[in-house]
């Protein structure tokens, strides 16, 4: 009697457990924020301490304006190993946010995630502070480079959305701004006859080079049929055979590579040579460039909407303040994916955007770590396309 009247009252609530577990019911939710284990520990004790109160007021600044939704938000600081040869540490704020879900009446939580977004100071996701060195060069732009050209707005820098690949077949979108000194790179953009220049010297690298190549094989060559000529000395055809179909068909052929060396490298030559006569006007722009399909030896100049195109990019060492400790940030690169389909992540997305202000960052450029930041201004939701 006493079971039954337990499993009466049991079975009403059923229903209820269920509706409490739903998809719908989850983006309602609040979530929680989860300090993770710190990442990475570079610098020194003393750095490391100051770089913390600049992530300290980088979180305070995201939890103002942003309360979990259907997850639970990660959080992590971690500190690049110093560098001597840049005037600046690299560090970074990052969140992972895992979702909650559905097993069964229970709410669980993801052990992963396809969003992320993360706050680096003093870091970009190119080479910026060094450039390749052109004497070792036969091959290349000789600059490092960026995909996507950034818009100045309002003083921050903004990259063109782009598709992220998420895994499992998904695809998301992925933004980036860069926080900078008064609407300054921390990079420069290469010149169209900068990159004329150097890649005229890279050619010529790669056509010494390439005689360099020929003319030892040619000598190995000659080292190869000396060892033939004291094997086969008792075995006269096969001496014959070997001269002639083997070490006279391949001494021919390097030959001619020989010969034809400087006519094959001329074209490209001549390409760069008649491409520095456009205006200077045309020269000063911005080198977006990619291979030429049809030379492999030469370069194609293109624009910013060309998928394959390579936007260079040189150091900018007049930007950074060398007299600055190496702990202070002097520029922010904030990057945010996510699947916009999803709805938790659609809602991570927006409400990260929305907290996250550009003037309490731009309040930290140059200052000491763990001053008061401006809490509002424009937001990078208002500066989303």
């Amino acid at each position: 009697m006493k079971l039954i009247l337990f499993l009466s009252l049991l079975l009403p609530a059923m229903p209820a457990l269920t509706q409490s577990c739903n998809e719908a019911l989850l983006l309602q939710k609040t979530g929680t924020w989860k300090k993770g284990m710190p990442g990475s520990r570079g610098g020194t004790v003393a750095e490391i301490q100051k770089e913390k109160k600049t992530l300290e007021a980088i979180h305070n600044m995201v939890k103002s304006g942003y309360t979990p939704m259907g997850l639970e938000a990660g959080y992590q600081e971690a500190f690049l190993a110093a560098d001597p040869a840049t005037p600046v540490n690299g560090y970074y704020y990052s969140i992972i946010p895992l979702n909650y879900y559905c097993d069964g009446y229970a709410l669980k939580t993801a052990h992963e995630s396809s969003s992320w977004f993360q706050v680096a100071a003093n870091f970009f996701d190119a080479e910026i502070f060094s450039t390749p060195d052109l004497s070792q060069l036969s091959s290349g732009t000789g600059y490092h480079y960026i995909r996507d050209l950034p818009a100045e707005k309002e003083g921050i820098f903004i990259f063109p959305e782009t598709d992220a690949s998420l895994g499992f077949g998904l695809k998301g979108k992925t933004y980036r701004w860069l926080v900078t000194y008064d609407k300054q790179l921390p990079f420069s953009l290469v010149t169209r006859k900068e990159f004329l220049e150097t890649r005229k010297k890279i050619l010529a690298n790669s056509q010494v080079q390439t005689a360099a190549g020929i003319k030892d094989l040619l000598s190995q060559k000659e080292i190869e049929k000396k060892f033939k000529e004291t094997e086969y000395k008792s075995a006269p055809e096969k001496l014959n055979k070997y001269l002639r179909m083997d070490y006279g068909v391949i001494k021919e052929r390097y030959e001619k590579q020989q010969a034809d060396l400087a006519k094959n490298y001329a074209p490209a030559f001549a390409k760069i040579e008649a491409a520095l006569q456009a205006p200077a006007a045309e020269m000063a722009q911005p080198a977006i460039v990619k291979s030429d399909p049809h030379d492999p030896l030469s370069y194609l100049f293109t624009d910013d909407s060309d998928p394959f195109g390579e936007v260079l990019i040189k150091p900018n060492p007049g930007y950074f303040n060398k007299k600055l400790p190496r702990s202070y940030p002097q520029f922010f690169l904030i990057t945010l994916t996510g699947n916009q389909k999803e709805p938790v992540a659609a809602k991570f997305i927006a409400g990260i955007q929305q907290a996250l202000l550009f003037p309490a960052l731009k309040a930290m450029l140059g200052k000491a770590p763990g001053n008061s930041a401006v809490q509002t201004g424009t937001s990078a939701k208002s500066l989303i396309p």
